[in-house]
């Protein structure tokens, strides 16, 4: 071997520990980058997955047919049913009791 050889092996010798110490430091560093980046990706897809099946959820909870006391009606679907009041027996009394009192009420006034 020549000289320059020698020196430049004693060299690499001598700084041999340094160098693997920065090695090793600049793997685990690499490393622990990847996790943290796979870690971050992995909780975006969890997030993302959750999201969608809340919505989901919530979009099927409000397709369900509410079943309280004034759901239970049946509805007009044939569209004949009288779009004002339905006039019952009893309302249709009062109704004409209020025309003839009515119409009693402008004869007196004009009568006067």
């Amino acid at each position: 071997m020549s000289q320059a050889k020698v020196d430049k092996y004693k060299e690499f010798k001598k700084n041999r520990k340094e160098e693997l110490e920065k090695e090793r430091k600049a793997k685990k560093r690499t490393t622990l980058i990847w996790k943290i980046v796979g870690l971050v990706l992995a909780a975006g897809l969890v997030v993302a997955l959750a999201v969608t099946g809340w919505n989901a959820y919530d979009n099927w909870k409000q397709a369900q047919p509410i079943y309280t006391r004034d759901e239970l009606i049946i509805g007009d679907i044939a569209g004949i049913a009288e779009t004002e009041e339905e006039t019952t027996p009893e309302a249709e009394t009062e109704d004409a009791a209020a025309e003839s009192k009515g119409a009693e009420e402008a004869e007196s006034s004009t009568a006067g």
